[in-house]
């Protein structure tokens, strides 16, 4: 522990002049801590939207969209802090892996089966899922076809999908309670090099709810 940065939180000692103003904010869009009660700090706590400025409870419709977007983009603005978004395996190539937790181990042994057989795959895989690490839109550039790979029914590429449109996502999802194979994923990945090489949006073993949140047509193609 004692490798870890310090925690220093923005605690407010005094009230500035003028008076104290609980939620105006730095330019992280953080708030200053007061503790309740102090002399001077006083200020509501509770879970009714608050003034953006004052801090007192507020129904103006105006105030709840102010932050409801000060909301967003203080999540947004961690971006700037955590690391940007890392390729493992070549910068650009035919065939480029996306996964997210605890998939990773699988995914990159089959990759490396795969480099040493000269493919030109390679892996991005996400630790950071919200917000997105900063880098993405570019790496997803540089490859012929990306294949979403996930434990579940496709809730990382629909989200890919609404952030990153502009790129076609392949899905290779198994929801069995059991991890991938690296078996399995060569086979997959062996079939997604030897398809021809398309543009459209085509995904695979996606629900029609799944596809309406993502914006994708419930007409758009489907394939097992």
């Amino acid at each position: 522990m004692k490798d870890y940065p310090a925690i220093q939180p923005p605690i407010v000692d005094k009230a500035p002049e003028g008076g104290s103003m609980p939620y105006v904010r730095n330019e992280k869009l953080a708030r200053g801590w007061a503790f309740p009660g102090k002399v001077g700090l006083e200020h509501r706590v509770g879970g009714l939207e608050k003034d953006c400025v004052k801090g007192c409870i507020s129904h103006d419709p105006a105030n709840h969209q102010k932050m409801t977007d000060t909301r967003a983009a203080k999540v947004a603005k961690v971006a700037d802090d955590i690391p940007a978004q890392a390729v493992w395996g070549d910068a650009e190539g035919d065939l480029l892996v996306v996964g997210w937790g605890g998939t990773r181990g699988h995914l990159q042994n089959a990759l490396n089966e795969m480099r040493r057989e000269d493919k030109k795959v390679s892996l991005c895989h996400f630790n950071y899922i919200n917000p997105l690490p900063k880098g993405v839109r570019d790496i997803f550039a540089k490859f012929r076809r990306i294949v979403v790979c996930e434990l579940n029914e496709g809730q990382f590429a629909a989200y890919l999908r609404q952030n990153f449109q502009e790129f076609p996502y392949e899905q290779y999802n198994k929801c069995e309670g059991l991890p991938f194979t690296v078996a399995e994923l060569k086979q997959k990945f062996e079939s997604l090099l030897k398809q021809p090489w398309q543009t459209t949006n085509t995904p695979l073993r996606i629900s029609r709810a799944t596809r309406r949140y993502a914006g994708v047509p419930d007409a758009a193609t489907t394939r097992f």
